[in-house]
């Protein structure tokens, strides 16, 4: 079992001395003060145990900002996706008191009441639903009452509002969560500037061909307007928990519009503008439910079953005038089933079995209209059984990790079926309370999108057209690391760590001549290895009474790539990130330097600028309030730079829209607390709407 983090409080100790003489002459020593400070971070065995201190929760609007300026060491937290990772780059599942948490989630919690965030490798716990990197909140629990959180975040610079409302109330045993929000997004600085050049084997029966095509976006029109709902039911004792939540979510986005100019060289085709008109409109009602009961001390019952369905719409136009017209609309409908129990056996200290078991069922139904009309059924399972082992040898653990994977795709009469192994092996081993060394390796396979195995094809412009592929294989994958972890005292906090990743066969895009009269055809294969590793270090820094936080993570990569899009590159990125508290105010800042690589599954070689963040906030009682400044230096609204180097087909393109142009905003939070609370509670909150299997 975990034992719990030990908290002493802080004392002084006053002393008066009395020697051996008369009372007349008996004289008084006071000694120094003598400061026992808590330790507010410790590690034991598979589990890194952090307390939050009170200016970081007073500070903290929500869960990631609390991770954030907790800077611990063995993950990394993106303020601008929110995505909280391993220092090595690999997803870290979040939880609130054993309870998966959503980013809605994670947006209506309380930072006031945590109690301590816990920071798992291959926990054994099957409400961990077999994650191997866990975050869990430990919340003070509600014995009556709860709380209702109202924030507001306005931006400016890119227009965007948000509003979320979240409820929690506890009667008894029960608990009932409910959540709201809705988001409202506009932009009119979108698009592209694209040099593509295009080798044709027999363009429209004229034969060999290479044609340059300029494209430049002059004018967009985007909006998006999307909402969550949630409602939860939660019954907890100290042997069961029960959770049910309904969702719906809706995203709508009735204009993402946008006109070009074109210009050829040679002048084959003499067309000099288009235009683009595009919606979507989807929904999705979601049901989860979660259920875990001890059976006895040394074992545990957990299961998971959850119910979707998603309506999604598209509706796209490309238009040149007076010369072509491309009409792409989709209807789908789309079914997905989840059943995973899992069981835990602890038959003695030193020893842990994991078991688990699970299917996960997929039913696409799409319609196209518009040029290319189809009608396309997806049937998409997984199953997989397994189990693990985790022995405690005093200070080292050794965890194993074998599941069998079965696969069946069924794909408008496609049918193809696989099975393949996952595994995982690891190390842990902590000498004392401060140091901790990580050693893992896996391997496996990843099934590629559903859109990426459609049969269908559809014409994007005057030169491409587009496709999946129902034979594309799943890609294997390999990957191990080491990490080393020594936390000295409350002031330090260091991580090193090496990383080395690969996967074989990934899929990607491969442009050739072979569209209708000799045009374009993207479609995916299976084809080439990508390598990626580093060495990486992350340092925090508390001065003055931890007033002044700071954490730099430098990293050195290396990567590369083989087959059709073979390339190699090197280079050194830091983050950096510092934070100081003064009274009820706090300033926090961040910078990520620019970086270069080839993505996983694609030949595009992607450049992104540095990114900077600073914030100013204040918080106390039930308020706080914060203003941020993000790449205020920035007036371009250039994303990013891509280029793409193919046999036939090649491109050079700019990428504009808002995620690296400079905005400002101001977020507002304000909590009513109502009732008697204790220990440890929960969250939740809106689930999303889904990824579409729509041919992109």
């Amino acid at each position: 079992m975990l034992r719990k983090l030990l908290s002493v409080a802080m004392a002084c100790v006053s002393i008066s001395a009395y020697a051996d003489e008369p009372a007349d002459s008996i004289s008084e020593q006071v000694l120094d003060e003598v400061v026992v400070e808590a330790s507010n971070q410790r590690i034991n065995g598979d589990v890194s145990t952090y307390i939050p201190v009170a200016r970081q929760k007073n500070s903290a609007q929500n869960a990631i900002a609390l991770l954030s300026q907790m800077s611990i060491p063995q993950i990394e937290v993106d303020p601008v996706s929110q995505a909280v990772k391993t220092a090595q780059g690999q997803n870290v599942a979040v939880f609130i008191d054993f309870l998966p948490a959503t980013a809605q989630d994670l947006q209506g919690m309380n930072p006031q009441d945590v109690k301590k965030v816990e920071y798992y490798l291959h926990p054994t716990d099957p409400r961990f639903r077999g994650e191997k990197y866990v975050i869990n909140f430990v919340m003070h629990k509600y014995v009556w009452g709860g709380y209702t959180k109202i924030n507001a975040n306005r931006w400016f610079g890119v227009n965007r509002t948000e509003g979320s409302v979240y409820s929690k109330m506890v009667y008894k045993r029960m608990t009932f969560d409910l959540y709201a929000d809705e988001i409202y997004l506009t932009n009119s600085h979108m698009g592209q500037s694209t040099h593509e050049t295009f080798k044709f084997t027999d363009f429209y029966d004229m034969g060999p061909q290479t044609i340059n095509r300029d494209v430049a976006t002059t004018s967009s029109r985007y909006r998006n307007n999307s909402n969550d709902f949630s409602f939860r039911a939660l019954y907890s004792t100290d042997k069961t928990q029960f959770s049910n939540r309904l969702s719906y979510s809706l995203t709508n986005i009735p204009h993402n519009d946008a006109t070009r100019t074109l210009a050829y060289t040679p002048e084959i085709i003499t067309v000099t503008n288009s235009s683009t008109t595009a919606s979507q409109h989807n929904w999705s009602l979601s049901y989860v439910g979660e259920y875990y009961y001890t059976m006895s001390d040394k074992a545990a019952l957990n299961a998971n079953i959850g119910y979707s369905y998603w309506h999604n719409k598209s509706n796209s136009t490309y238009d040149i005038p007076r010369t072509l017209l491309i009409q792409n609309d989709a209807v789908e409908g789309a079914h997905r089933f989840e059943v995973s129990p899992r069981f835990n056996w602890n038959p003695n200290q030193s020893n842990r079995f994991f078991f688990s078991g699970g299917a996960i069922y997929y039913r696409n139904l799409i319609n196209y209209y518009g040029n290319s009309p189809s009608r396309q059924t997806y049937d998409l399972g997984a199953y997989y059984v397994g189990g693990s082992y985790n022995h405690i040898f005093d200070k080292l653990v050794i965890d194993a990790q074998l599941a069998w994977i079965w696969e069946t795709n069924d794909i408008s009469g496609n049918k193809m079926s696989n099975d393949f192994p996952q595994a995982y092996l690891s190390a842990t081993w902590s000498p004392d309370e401060k140091n901790q060394l990580y050693i893992f390796g896996n391997y496996g396979k990843d099934v590629p999108d559903s859109s990426q195995k459609s049969a269908n094809m559809l014409q994007q412009d005057e030169l491409m057209w587009y496709r999946g592929n129902p034979g594309l294989e799943d890609y294997t994958y390999t990957n191990f690391g080491v990490t080393y972890t020594w936390l000295p005292d409350n002031k330090w906090q260091l991580s090193a760590d090496g990383y080395y990743a690969l996967t074989k066969d990934r899929c990607v895009t491969l442009y050739s001549p072979t569209g209708p009269r000799g045009t374009m055809l993207r479609q995916y294969f299976n084809g080439g290895d990508y390598s990626a590793g580093f060495l990486g270090i992350s340092a925090t820094a508390k001065f003055f009474g931890a007033k002044l936080v700071a954490k730099l993570r430098p990293q050195y990569w290396l990567r590369k790539t083989s087959g059709d899009y073979a390339w190699n590159s090197n280079e050194l990125t830091c983050t950096a990130q510092l934070t100081y508290y003064f009274g009820d105010f706090y300033i926090w800042g961040w910078y990520m330097t620019p970086s270069k690589y080839q993505e996983t599954h694609s030949g595009i070689i992607s450049h992104t600028p540095s990114q900077y963040q600073l914030q100013i906030g204040w918080g106390r009682g039930p308020w706080k309030i914060n203003a941020s400044a993000y790449n205020f230096c920035n007036t371009s609204w250039e994303e990013s730079k891509e280029y793409l180097t193919g046999e036939y087909y090649s491109f050079d393109r700019k990428t504009f829209g808002t995620r690296q142009h400079a905005r400002y905003s101001v977020s507002v939070t304000y909590t009513l607390g109502y009732g008697k609370k204790v220990q440890q509670g929960n969250e939740i909150s809106g689930s999303g709407t889904s990824n579409s299997a729509i041919l992109k």
